[in-house]
């Protein structure tokens, strides 16, 4: 998950933290698994949304950088930013991309509600799983969209909960997702965001507003390394009585692994919109 790094002391931003999860968590591990496991048919994704070489690109909320390596090294005549709020996460994208020779990524620490950088800068923004932890998104894209040159891209890739599937689904399954999603709720998430990019993309200016669905199973990345990248999380956002219960479903759940005819699935969203040229 690239997202959005939020410091919940001050705060006006959403429901994530990574500084508060602690190294113990695996989070930074959860992380950069999500982003190699899904980093080629990301990038086939982002290229039918408008990607290509040549472009000034800002990876927005990056995160340990994966995606944002992958996009440099594939689109090597285009000018890469990648920005996040968490010094720590951003500290480790700009050494890994040192140790594979990419020396030119310009990396910037902000927040995406007063992003240091100046207007009308990029050809195409990526903001992926972001927008599920924000509680102001109209905000954060009015400050995105003033970030694009006149004819720009925003890209977003998000969530809804409501796509994921276990099959068979283990007991308690429906309670644990809900009960994660109530947990994001009150820090300022929402585990349903996919549904509503287009309306709040539209809300904001953006104009040629597309809204898409793409399923990915775990025949793609794995039945480990799905559950792994859909559950993690949701388990780091309940406790007591809710993190028994919850523990107890992820061990019904990790029995899946070794189920030959076990699936699971989710439905990533993909939303784009552009900055009138007019």
């Amino acid at each position: 998950m690239n997202s959005y790094m939020a410091m919940q002391s001050d705060s006006s931003a959403g429901s994530y933290d990574f500084a508060a999860l602690g190294e113990e968590s695996g989070e930074l591990e959860r992380l950069q698994l999500q982003a190699r496991r899904s980093a080629e048919l990301e990038l086939q994704l982002l290229r039918r949304m408008g990607l290509k070489d040549g472009l000034d690109v800002l990876d927005l909320a990056c995160g340990p950088g994966v995606i944002t390596r992958l996009i440099a090294e594939s689109h090597p005549s285009s000018r890469v930013t990648a920005m996040d709020l968490n010094e720590a996460l951003l500290e480790q994208a700009k050494s890994e991309a040192v140790a594979v020779g990419l020396n030119t990524i310009h990396f910037v620490q902000g927040d995406v509600y007063q992003p240091p950088l100046p207007e009308a800068s990029f050809d195409f923004i990526y903001a992926r799983l972001l927008f599920q932890h924000l509680d102001q998104p109209i905000k954060a894209l009015d400050q995105v969209r003033r970030l694009l040159k006149p004819g720009g891209c925003l890209c977003i890739m998000d969530i809804d909960d409501d796509w994921l599937t276990l099959v068979p689904e283990p007991e308690g399954f429906r309670a644990f997702t809900q009960a994660a999603a109530r947990a994001q709720a009150k820090q300022g998430g929402n585990r349903r965001i996919g549904r509503e990019l287009g309306r709040l993309m539209q809300q904001s200016g953006f104009v040629n507003v597309h809204l898409n669905v793409e399923t990915i199973t775990s025949r793609q990345l794995g039945m480990r390394a799905f559950l792994d990248i859909t559950l993690g999380f949701k388990r780091l956002l309940l406790q007591g009585d809710e993190l028994e219960a919850a523990l107890r479903t992820l061990a019904d759940a990790d029995a899946l692994i070794d189920a030959p005819d076990a699936w699971a699935l989710v439905g990533v969203f993909l939303a784009t919109g552009e900055v009138s040229s007019e």
